[in-house]
């Protein structure tokens, strides 16, 4: 279905991802497609929603409070509901309807205004406006546009090659057909300090001495790229996130104070690429949006950059990135177990000199304590609970894995298995020990 998705309406269902990971849901509804066609913005249907006063602020405002927010961030895969696959399946059937069966934002809202009993249309009723005549204005507009609009972003003229496109990255001015690519970031990543800001971080305990390090580390005038070595569970990204909060409250130091933390999901970039050429166009015009901002560091988890695309597309980003790295374009955050790091630096001694390593340590019992306890009144606000002092304790006695990321988890399922006004005690914490070892 997606080869048929016209450029802005793939943009629409990559920032519907976005809207659902920065409301830390773990999964994508039809409200995160409503939210992703307003904020795509260039479209008669962002147009047609505009004419009802239908913008983000109140449509998302109205998400989080018939909805909320969840607690942890979601995955890398945040898979849709059976509701929006439907709707995504309408949409289909009204481009062959209102156009030549190419998808584009405005045959989204025509499919998600089908489906009266869906997020997004109850949604647009408690704004005080009528889907129907949404319906209506969006066939309005396509009748007198053609519905497959434009790319938002041209094609380049001929397929850009490794070297061609990594030069274009650094040339002094914008590169050809890339005069629009800032979105490109919104896009592909995720604004850490404003995440921070909106308190939508988990806080950040006993991690002094690391962020220290990462902090002295980013202040370097060379090697100034991080990588947080430690176990998976030990809490790596905790490190960075702990970062995006000194930015958000001002206590960072100066050279770092006005920097913006953005998580990219590397994997999307090549997701809807038609092959090789338009997999390194998108590449290049992502890190020209990053170059021209020149206060973005990067963060992204396992060595993301260099371990390739999906798809058949080779290592063009590792390529691109470490020539980023070289030239002082890019800085980077990045997380690698020990093993992982030895390996990629063995095989690529030129990313070696451009990095230094955080060790992110396992904490003991009476550091994960405190980092436990950090996380506990996320929890208990999520499943609407009270966690026993002697339950922090027990959970990290009985979690089987690395510490803290073990240990929450185990808590995290004990608060689930508990009534809502309920204390989490040791009997609940047991239980939970005892199920997680049965899945």
């Amino acid at each position: 279905m997606f080869e048929k998705f016209s450029d802005r309406a793939r943009q629409v269902v990559v920032l519907a991802q976005e809207e659902a990971r920065l409301l830390s849901h773990n999964y994508i509804g039809t409200e995160h497609l409503l939210l992703g066609v307003i904020d795509q913005g260039d479209s008669v249907a962002a147009a047609a929603l505009d004419d009802f006063g239908l913008t983000a602020e109140p449509v998302r405002a109205e998400v989080e409070a018939s909805i909320g927010r969840g607690l942890e961030p979601p995955g890398p895969h945040i898979p849709f509901t059976p509701l929006i696959k439907k709707s995504l399946e309408q949409a289909m059937r009204e481009s062959k309807r209102y156009g030549d069966g190419r998808i584009t934002p405005a045959h989204l809202l025509l499919g998600l205004l089908a489906f009266t009993e869906s997020s997004a249309v109850r949604l647009i009723s408690k704004l005080g406006q009528d889907p129907e005549l949404v319906r209506r204005r969006v066939l309005e507009l396509i009748g007198g546009a053609r519905p497959d609009e434009p790319a938002e972003i041209p094609e380049p003229p001929e397929p850009v090659s490794l070297l061609t496109a990594a030069a274009q990255v650094t040339s002094p001015g914008p590169a050809v057909g890339f005069a629009r690519a800032v979105p490109a970031l919104d896009r592909y990543a995720r604004n850490l300090d404003e995440a921070a800001r909106l308190g939508r971080l988990n806080p950040v305990a006993g991690r002094d001495q690391e962020i220290d390090r990462l902090v002295r580390v980013l202040s370097r005038r060379t090697r100034n790229n991080a990588i947080l070595t430690g176990e998976p569970g030990a809490g790596r990204m905790a490190i960075a996130e702990g970062l995006a909060q000194l930015i958000a409250r001002g206590d960072a130091p100066r050279h770092l104070r006005d920097k913006k933390l953005y998580a990219v999901e590397f994997g999307l970039i090549a997701v809807g690429a038609s092959d090789r050429s338009e997999a390194e166009w998108r590449v290049a015009s992502l890190l020209t949006a990053i170059r021209e901002r020149g206060d973005a560091i990067v963060v992204t988890e396992e060595l993301a950059p260099f371990e390739g695309m999906p798809g058949d597309h080779g290592p063009l980003l590792g390529v691109f990135v470490r020539t980023a790295l070289e030239r002082q374009e890019l800085q980077l955050i990045t997380t690698a177990t020990p093993e992982s790091l030895r390996a990629r630096t063995t095989a690529d001694p030129r990313l070696a000199a451009q990095v230094q390593t955080v060790d992110v340590r396992t904490p003991d019992a009476t550091a994960a304590v405190d980092m436990v306890g950090a996380a506990t009144a996320r929890l208990e606000s999520h499943h609407h609970v009270r966690v026993g002092e002697s339950a922090v304790g027990l959970v990290i006695e009985l979690a089987t894995g690395t510490l803290p990321g073990a240990a929450i988890d185990l808590l995290d399922d004990a608060c689930a298995g508990v009534p809502e006004g309920g204390e989490v005690g040791e009997a609940d914490v047991r239980a939970a020990a005892g199920h997680l070892r049965e899945t």
